[in-house]
């Protein structure tokens, strides 16, 4: 069954794309548009295009993907992160791990989230179609890298490294 606020929402958004109930797939999705998902899908869910995008994951689904859009509406399960520039809605009883980049979160009260949650709103909309248009992976991986300069910087100032 599918939460009342879930078809509320999709009345707003013409859906572009489906994957329906007892669907699976594997991979990588790249859409335009308004994504309903109500399947599994196990990869990245993506849309680098300027125009507005938004993926919807029902009750029914269970998603471990790493999703780019501008809207991300979760009712389901997603293990993933999420860079949504404008806004993620988790109803419940919605759940979502990961690491999030938006500008405005809302979680209803039953839903789940567990992770960190980066906020996005400070940047320009140009700013913010730059970081959709680089999809997930750039971003991440440069935090990642900058947090282990920081850890290995301060390693070195309390503890002298040992050369062999």
């Amino acid at each position: 069954m599918i939460k009342s606020t879930s078809m509320r929402k999709e009345k707003q958004h013409e859906i572009s794309g489906l994957l329906g109930v007892g669907s699976r797939f594997e991979g990588e999705i790249r859409f335009d548009g308004t994504l309903r998902i109500d399947g599994d899908v196990l990869g990245q869910i993506i849309c680098k295009s300027s125009k507005p995008s938004t993926v919807i994951i029902t009750e029914l689904a269970a998603v471990e993907a790493d999703i780019v859009a501008d809207i991300v509406i979760i009712s389901g399960t997603v293990l993933g992160n999420v860079k949504a520039t404008e806004k993620i809605e988790l109803f419940a009883p919605g759940r979502l791990e990961g690491l999030v980049y938006t500008s405005d979160f809302s979680i209803e009260d039953g839903a789940l989230f567990q992770g960190e949650c980066i906020m996005i709103r400070h940047l320009s909309f140009e700013e913010k179609n730059a970081l959709k248009m680089e999809g997930f992976f750039a971003v991440h991986h440069q935090r990642q890298l900058d947090q282990n300069r920081q850890t290995i910087g301060h390693a070195q100032g309390e503890v002298p490294l040992v050369e062999y």
